[in-house]
């Protein structure tokens, strides 16, 4: 009982915590005179809910010393209830079913972007701000933002791990609250660039907002169904320079932030031998060629300037999960090797230490360099001893080790998933196999046709929601929630 009292006095710290965001819709509300037709109880029912069993928890139950299989724990209910919360200004506001609300709740958080709304700009603006605001919040992580509520230095550091446990990386500075003060200055400074750019592109203030908060955080929810490629159709002047600052933007939110806090500091030597880096714009140079060569017919059609465009830009937006497109994956647009490709970008994702989802081009880059290893070691002799290095630093056992666990993991999750909504939505392997690949890796965009997905089951959005949720987590802490030493 001691285990559980201390799991659900944290998640009521962070429940209390997330009530607080729950009031941003409020202001929004307001500001577009929507309370008549929305009224406040919409986004107040749920902030008092939230309020209501944070303060239950924190008032009633005594916390003991946190531990790294704990903050696993109280991470995964957190964003469990999270995403129940989340999704009630949706259920109250659109009168859909609850199951689909949660699942744009839990779309929005673990930023995958993928939804079951349609006629977005038709939708109130405090729930479309509502939306965009989810995946910013969950970009670098509900708890990295949160954790500023929590008081004890330990528990904050086991709380951190919980979503930070991925891969070992260097912190920004010796205190975890210096490191969190760190990282979302950058990731607040990134998102008001962008946000400027966008609006002296010739954007409205809303839409410049919205959609900074969704690219900075690699989510991809836009407030239109056409996605990024509504402003061409809808003639804006200048709908090229916005789909380059956006392109530039989700670049950003896929790369590691310890390169942008190396660049701050002038630590040249840092962001040029930086070999997750360095191998993270070889995979997107490569992929764009191979794209733009899968679909070499469209040239005749759009000239090579826009082919080259839109191939580097939706190579860019799978790669660092943020699911923006210019059109529509599951139509006619792109052709099989394209589609074969970025389903390949969709398992990588982008790197440790950004917004981005997937496996991690950290975590697949060791796994080359232990393939490698392997069979250096096989041609070596037996007494030579060969130590296993990337960019020049000796790769530790335990990073090894959690990279081929979380890699396992994430496979198996994968098979076991695909084989799951195959079998109980007789979907089409390949359409499945891709939906439960985006899930997964907090995509958004897959090859399921737009008819077969606006009909999907409530069993199907249910397992959709907890694979996004279990990517965001990266697998290991939603399975120590079904370990009998966790509740001990």
């Amino acid at each position: 009982m001691r285990n559980v009292r201390t799991i659900f006095y944290y998640l009521g710290v962070i429940l209390i915590a997330f009530s607080v965001l729950q009031a941003a819709p409020l202001v929004m509300s307001a500001i577009y005179n929507e309370t008549v037709e929305f009224p406040v109880r919409i986004y107040a029912i749920p902030a008092l809910l939230s309020l209501g069993l944070g303060l239950v928890f924190v008032l009633l139950l005594k916390p003991h010393a946190m531990t790294t299989r704990l903050s696993m724990a109280v991470g995964t209910l957190g964003w469990l209830a999270l995403s129940l919360l989340g999704a009630v200004p949706y259920w109250l506001a659109l009168d859909v079913p609850y199951l689909d609300a949660v699942y744009e709740a839990a779309s929005g958080l673990t930023t995958t972007g993928a939804t079951v709304f349609t006629g977005l700009q038709w939708l109130p603006k405090s729930i479309l701000f509502w939306r965009a605001l989810t995946q910013w919040i969950g970009g670098l992580g509900i708890f990295t933002l949160l954790l500023f509520a929590v008081r004890e230095s330990g528990a904050r550091h086991g709380l951190m791990v919980a979503e930070a446990h991925k891969a070992a990386t260097a912190r920004f500075s010796p205190g975890v609250f210096g490191s969190l003060r760190i990282l979302w200055t950058i990731y607040i400074g990134l998102t008001v660039l962008c946000g400027v750019a966008l609006w002296v592109e010739g954007l409205s203030l809303f839409e410049a907002s919205t959609h900074a908060l969704t690219t900075l955080s690699t989510g991809g929810f836009s407030i239109y169904d056409a996605s990024i490629g509504h402003f061409a159709q809808a003639g804006y002047p200048h709908a090229v320079a916005i789909e380059y600052t956006i392109l530039g933007f989700m670049f950003l939110g896929g790369t590691s932030f310890l390169v942008f806090w190396n660049l701050m500091r002038r630590r040249w030597r840092a962001v040029a031998g930086h070999t997750e880096t360095l191998i993270w714009i070889g995979l997107l140079v490569v992929f764009t060629g191979l794209v733009a060569l899968a679909d070499r017919a469209r040239v005749t059609d759009v000239g090579w300037h826009t082919h080259i465009r839109h191939s580097l830009f939706h190579v860019v937006s799978v790669a660092t999960t943020s699911g923006f497109t210019l059109h529509d994956f599951s139509a006619s647009w792109i052709s099989a090797g394209t589609q074969q490709a970025l389903f390949l970008l969709m398992l990588v994702g982008g790197c440790v230490g950004s917004t981005a989802g997937g496996l991690k081009v950290y975590r697949v880059s060791v796994l080359g360099k232990l393939l490698r290893h392997r069979l250096r070691t096989l041609r070596a002799s037996q007494r030579e001893i060969l130590p296993l290095r990337m960019g020049g630093r000796r790769l530790e056992p335990v990073e090894i080790e959690r990279a081929v666990a979380v890699s396992v993991a994430w496979g198996a999750f994968l098979g076991i998933g695909w084989m799951a909504t195959t079998l109980i939505g007789n979907l089409e392997g390949w359409g499945s196999l891709s939906a439960m690949a985006s899930a997964l890796g907090n995509v958004g965009p897959h090859y399921l046709q737009p008819d077969v997905t606006e009909s999907l089951s409530h069993w199907l959005k249910l397992i959709y929601a907890l694979a996004m949720i279990a990517g965001r987590l990266e697998i290991l802490p939603l399975l120590l929630l079904f370990t009998r030493k966790t509740w001990r």
